[in-house]
């Protein structure tokens, strides 16, 4: 199974350099991540980010994802990850 390693901050050169490397599903899918996570600290930004809004956002994730996740068992396909990768619950 995936998982989501917690680096810190990653230089433009080796994040480029990684990319050349990716195949395309694969380039597809970061971009797909890195969207999702603009999309996230840009409204928590724009409507306040508290406790209670960024929890409010985790718990709709985590409800999709695990549908997610359901729906990938019902067609018989592997799930990338066997849990939600959280810092915080």
């Amino acid at each position: 199974m995936a998982t989501i390693e917690n680096e810190g901050v990653v230089s433009p050169a080796k994040f480029k350099a990684e990319m050349r490397s990716m195949p395309d599903e694969q380039l597809i899918g970061q971009d797909l991540v890195q969207q999702g996570a603009i999309h996230a600290v840009s409204y928590l930004l724009r409507h306040g980010c508290n406790e209670t809004a960024a929890g409010e956002m985790l718990a709709s994730l985590r409800e999709n994802s695990r549908l997610i996740r359901e729906e990938a068992r019902r067609r018989g396909k592997p799930t990338l990850f066997a849990e939600d990768q959280t810092v915080f619950s």
